[in-house]
């Protein structure tokens, strides 16, 4: 906990400016490893606290994605059009511009909530309810629990909630089916990730688990697009410019993006086999 908060703080920008790319992405970062640090050893916490800090990180997670979002999304836009003919990108130019104007005001709004009293009072709740942590009541409360009865009881059922997942998606599952996944998986991951640091042995089952999440990232990415292409249209539509609509090169831009969450979805199947293969050979069960 203590290192996942300074890899929050360490990101923060300075007063005054907005954060850049980077800096959100390893905030964003350092927030889930949080929240998944907190539902694995909010125990150790005062439990009022551990509460408000689960409920403060959500709300401050919500504002992250957003630009988070819109960064990925522009990276993968202009991945495409380094690839396009320089007519079919300069049709895309408008596009391209709305999307600097979504970037500009989203991460405007990030810097004006870093400014609030309630982003700085998260900080500093973090931070003192840390450095009186473990409390006394804790310790008295789980001091005969080990590490290796954490590792048994929290991965055991991380695991069992992402096969159980896992195992019900078919040809006609829904994205949000697929959501769902991913959210277990990068939690299963991370949690992985925090035990290996004790039983080295779980490293590799923390990497197979992240190809997972990949792939099922690459999937849902591909789905925001078509919504965010849908949205641009329609507002177009509603201030009537439909004259200027550079239909067929968003088309095109859409249909690439409908491709890659195909392939996505076609490789799924072989990554969860790795996934399952892995985790059988897994000491989750460590005593």
């Amino acid at each position: 906990l203590q290192r996942e908060f300074q890899a929050l703080v360490a990101h923060q920008p300075k007063s005054g400016k907005a954060p850049s790319a980077e800096d959100v992405h390893q905030m964003r970062i350092a927030t889930r490893r949080l929240r998944v640090a907190l539902r694995l050893f909010g125990y150790m916490l005062p439990r009022p606290q551990a509460r408000q800090l689960k409920r403060e990180l959500r709300w401050f997670a919500a504002r992250l994605g957003t630009v988070r979002d819109l960064d990925v999304h522009t990276e993968s836009f202009r991945g495409y059009l380094r690839g396009t003919a320089p007519e079919q990108a300069q049709l895309l130019g408008d596009y391209e511009m709305q999307l600097r104007r979504d970037r500009t005001a989203a991460r405007n709004e990030l810097s004006v909530q870093l400014a609030t009293p309630r982003y700085a009072a998260l900080i500093a709740t973090f931070a003192a309810v840390l450095d009186g942590a473990p409390s006394t009541a804790a310790l008295r409360r789980w001091r005969s629990f080990r590490i290796s009865d954490g590792a048994a009881a929290y991965l055991q059922q991380s695991k069992k909630r992402v096969l159980n997942l896992g195992r019900r998606i078919g040809p006609d599952s829904r994205a949000e089916d697929f959501h769902r996944l991913r959210i277990r998986a990068k939690r299963l991951r991370y949690e992985l990730e925090f035990f290996a640091e004790v039983y080295p042995e779980l490293a590799k089952a923390a990497k197979v688990t992240k190809g997972l999440q990949d792939v099922l990232g690459t999937y849902q990415d591909s789905g925001l697009t078509e919504a965010r292409l849908a949205a641009y249209t329609r507002a177009l539509r509603g201030r009537r410019e439909q004259g200027s609509l550079p239909r067929p090169a968003l088309g095109q831009w859409g249909a690439h993006q409908v491709a890659v969450g195909r392939e996505a979805r076609l490789a799924l199947p072989a990554e969860w086999a790795r996934f399952v293969r892995e985790l059988k050979g897994t000491p989750l069960d460590i005593v």
